[in-house]
């Protein structure tokens, strides 16, 4: 139930507080005075684009909120514990629009997407749009329309097997099109891999043995000029300076504590020295030129760029590429039994849709009955008791597979006894479509149960004995939760619970709306206006006897 409305610098509002309570709220004023503005902000709230021109001449940003209360039960509760919104019942929600720069919302004081909002609104706000007519004439919304009484599991299984006929009709394609390549060339391309049989670490330790084998004449100098440095020509070397200290300092250890620490450290550093004197030894023994192990190392590296070049990728890459032309060679070779395998796939995939889809048309049919009858009863009391309508509903056995099942889905209208009904769009005149999409809310509602259902001018084309119904209509609409209606039908607005006013004013060369909530005389007058006459004594008096038969 929405509880508060707050705007600021919102088109032409400067600032309104507006509160609200249960039951039919009425939205009235002059033609021109911006009636549906109060729908608009509430639209922004509920996830509609945000457009900088909506910020108010001069100001800074547009600022808008909405207090919404939620009964035990209510849809949008489950929601926003998903999301970690929830907060004892209420949602506050805020939309700040900038000037310049890109909008901003919060729910219950944490930052949130326009997705969010959109989404949370879908739980909170039905919206009945003046236009609303104006889509009747289309197929898909008059598949909507039926829709609604549609079990969602049945409509669920049919949206879930048209996923599942395109996960495999995909798979079918991709092998169709790996089919299309040419075999002999992959083959020729992993020969050429096989050929190399490069390991998946070999490449680094080719590289580390090509610098070895090419730079053998300095490494055996290398080795030769550290043994040297070590061994020393006659008293020179690390090593030998290393025995000399020792002996020099062995004598005297018992005299100086500090020179048996030193001589340990020298002790290790003899050893370390000779270890590595004969590990350089070893290494020079070892170290030969090779040219022809140099050379086999050249070519593999070589090859190994080549393929690498050739593939577009890097020589690291080569064993997985070949294991990946290993795999795609044993697809198509294998590609004829997998074809019947996707084929047949397929062929279920469809079929299990049929099956969902023809219950789908099955259930439709069931709602179209009752629909009918209840679109029947609710035109005769808006004065259309001669006029028929049907559902035409053709399944296509042929029909591409989609979520919304295989009917194609038709309203049939006659206004008049003794005319076939034929296609809406066709036959319809556009008082006859609004009474008609007026009709298919009123048999369509179901209780409020806390929501809030909004009418943006539903009402347009009716009039006299039709008004008072769809008066009575709104009020039941809003029962259980809460209806809004913009109206210029006085018959309409008495029916309300209470009724708002929206005043259009120039100030100060500025045009300013304000809202007014009206108190009971104040209904009294503006009903009297709309029925013709502010001050006219029949038109109040006329206003007056709206209001107290509805209060019966």
């Amino acid at each position: 139930m929405l509880r508060s409305l707050a705007i600021t610098d919102f088109t032409i509002i400067d600032r309104l507080e507006l509160d609200f309570g249960p039951g039919f709220g009425a939205i009235t004023g002059e033609t021109g005075a911006g009636k549906s503005i109060l729908i608009d902000a509430l639209g922004l709230l509920l996830g509609d684009r945000a457009d900088a021109a909506v910020v108010a001449a001069g100001a800074r940003r547009a600022d808008l909120s909405a207090r919404f209360e939620l009964p035990d039960g209510h849809p949008a509760l489950d929601w926003l514990v998903e999301q970690a919104l929830d907060e004892d019942g209420e949602v506050l929600i805020r939309r700040m629009v900038p000037a310049d720069g890109a909008s901003r919302a919060w729910i219950n004081g944490q930052s949130a997407t326009v997705g969010q909002l959109r989404e949370l609104g879908q739980r909170l706000v039905e919206i009945h749009g003046q236009h609303e007519h104006q889509r009747l004439a289309d197929p898909h919304h008059q598949r909507a329309w039926l829709d609604r009484g549609v079990d969602a599991a049945v409509r669920g299984a049919v949206a879930d097997a048209a996923a599942h006929h395109r996960k495999a009709r995909t798979a079918l394609a991709d092998l169709d099109a790996e089919a299309g390549t040419d075999a002999e060339l992959l083959r020729f391309q992993l020969e050429e891999l096989d050929a190399l049989d490069l390991g998946d670490d070999e490449l680094p330790a080719l590289e580390a043995e090509q610098r070895r084998l090419a730079s053998v004449d300095d490494l055996q100098r290398a080795c030769g000029q550290a043994r040297d440095a070590l061994e020393g020509d006659g008293e020179d070397g690390a090593l030998t300076g290393a025995v000399r200290a020792i002996r020099s300092l062995e004598p005297l250890a018992d005299r100086e504590p500090g020179f048996g620490e030193v001589l340990e450290m020298l002790g290790t550093a003899r050893v370390n020295l000779e270890e590595s004197v004969r590990a350089l030894s070893r290494m020079h023994d070892d170290l030969e030129a090779d040219p022809e192990r140099l050379d086999a190392v050249d070519r593999r590296l070589g090859r190994a760029m080549e393929l690498a070049r050739k593939h577009r990728t890097e020589p690291e890459a080569l064993p997985e590429l070949r294991r990946q032309l290993r795999a795609r060679l044993e697809r198509i070779d294998g590609a004829a039994e997998a074809r019947e395998a996707a084929e047949r796939a397929l062929a279920q995939a469809r079929s299990a849709w049929l099956a969902a889809a023809r219950a789908l048309h099955d259930d439709r049919r069931k709602v179209a009955a009752t629909l009918i009858e209840a679109v029947g009863e609710a035109l005769a009391a808006l004065g259309m008791d001669t006029a028929r309508l049907e559902f035409e509903l053709a399944f296509d056995e042929d029909a591409e597979v989609s979520r919304h099942g295989a009917d194609a889905v038709e309203i049939l209208f006659s206004a008049n006894p003794g005319q076939p009904p034929r296609s809406l769009k066709r036959v319809a005149s556009g008082g006859e479509l609004s009474r008609l999409s007026l009709a298919m809310i009123i048999a369509a509602a179901e209780p409020a149960a806390g929501l809030v259902r909004i009418f943006d001018e539903i009402d347009a084309g009716v009039g006299g004995e039709t008004a008072h119904k769809v008066g009575e209509f709104l009020h039941r609409a809003g029962e259980g939760g809460q209806a809004f209606c913009v109206t210029h039908l006085a018959q309409v607005a008495a029916r309300a619970d209470r009724q708002f006013r929206v005043l259009k004013r120039a100030e100060d060369g500025r045009t300013r709306v304000t809202v007014e909530s009206l108190d009971r005389d104040a209904r009294i007058a503006e009903l009297a206006r709309m029925l013709g006459s502010t001050t006219g004594r029949t038109s109040r008096r006329h206003a007056e006897a709206l209001l107290a038969g509805n209060a019966d």
